[in-house]
């Protein structure tokens, strides 16, 4: 009988174009308990613009960060980003629910630049008036979630769940902040090579789009300007000691923030254009670069409104092995904490 099994244990697995990550989560009595932790760097274009080019890399730095964290059963929610992934609100017409599968299949065929045959479509209503239908579609190519599903096999686990980014974003600060949920709040979460943003109020996505600029954007200027290896300009880019002065540094960080504030203002002018009168109150940057210093002072000053950084263990129970950790890296681990908050069969 499947009365008393219990559900399996699943665990969070991000895995990004700099470094694999892994939280497993265990919640009792309403209170979440961080209980697994682990991270394995992966060499610069290892996966690039999303696209794992290595796979036999990727496979040991899932195997190394799963060992680390120690996590229990093999099931992994793992997500996608990037350019074979589409994220659009559309608008359809006010069906009864069991009609609503079909005509978002008819509908996205106007929306998805791939075949509807070599995506699989998800859907979910962010409102509706009158007569309408307010949804966001997202499709994402069968093959890119085939390619990250097999490094997690291979990896000897089960890619138990598939989400987005994105919505992982979404899904930590829903947990975190339960109380934000008058404004239109944007969360940006800078990685290495891709930019995830998610427009969320009243706990739901309005808003979604991945932006093919991240980190590597930094430390590749300052590695051109300073004329030294990329290893070497990332480890200047963090701050540590390589025989680089900070100050040699700065320019080009802020030549690169520049571009980023221009990308990012471009997206929310694009949001403006598909929002009736929403008006972005503030922004959380996570990820690995969102970090840098002075990064959300400067982006604050360039947009009038507060930028602050993302606390995903706001209201997770840390254990103090893994306080030192977390401490240090708080922000890049936004997405992960999403993902391990997922479970088979809870909605997306």
């Amino acid at each position: 009988m499947a009365l008393f099994r219990k559900t399996p244990e699943v665990f969070g697995l991000d895995i990004g174009s700099s470094a694999v990550k892994v939280v497993q989560l265990r919640e009792s009595g309403g209170t979440w308990r961080l209980v697994a932790l682990g991270t394995a760097s992966l060499p610069p274009d290892v996966i690039a613009d999303g696209t794992i080019k290595d796979p036999p890399t990727v496979v040991d730095a899932i195997r190394g960060a799963v060992g680390k964290a120690g996590v229990k059963g093999s099931d992994a929610t793992i997500a996608i980003c990037g350019r074979e992934l589409i994220i659009k609100k559309v608008q359809i017409p006010q069906v009864p629910p069991k009609e609503v599968h079909d005509v978002v299949q008819l509908e996205a065929e106007h929306h998805i630049p791939f075949a509807i045959d070599e995506v699989f479509l998800d859907y979910h209503g962010v409102g509706q008036h009158d007569g309408v239908m307010d949804l966001i579609l997202v499709a994402v190519k069968k093959s890119k979630v085939l390619e990250y599903a097999a490094v997690v096999e291979e990896a000897g686990l089960v890619p138990a769940i598939v989400d987005v980014d994105s919505f992982a974003l979404g899904n930590q600060f829903e947990l975190n902040f339960p109380e934000e949920r008058g404004e239109a709040v944007a969360l940006i979460d800078i990685g290495a090579s891709i930019m995830k943003t998610n427009v969320v109020r009243g706990g739901a996505t309005i808003f979604a789009r991945d932006i093919p600029f991240g980190g590597n954007n930094y430390t590749q200027a300052i590695a051109q300007q300073l004329k030294i290896p990329f290893e070497q300009a990332e480890a200047a880019k963090l701050g540590r000691d390589v025989g680089v002065r900070w100050e040699a540094v700065v320019p080009a960080l802020e030549t690169v923030s520049r571009e980023l504030s221009l990308e990012v203002q471009r997206t929310f002018d694009y949001f403006a254009s598909t929002a009736e009168s929403e008006r972005i109150g503030k922004i959380v940057l996570a990820g690995g670069c969102a970090q840098l210093p002075g990064l959300n002072d400067y982006l604050s000053s360039n947009w009038g409104i507060p930028v602050e950084l993302a606390k995903p263990f706001e209201r997770i129970e840390v254990d103090p092995a893994h306080a030192e950790e977390v401490a240090g890296a708080a922000a890049s681990f936004a997405v992960v904490v999403g993902l391990a908050l997922r479970r088979p069969g809870d909605k997306g």
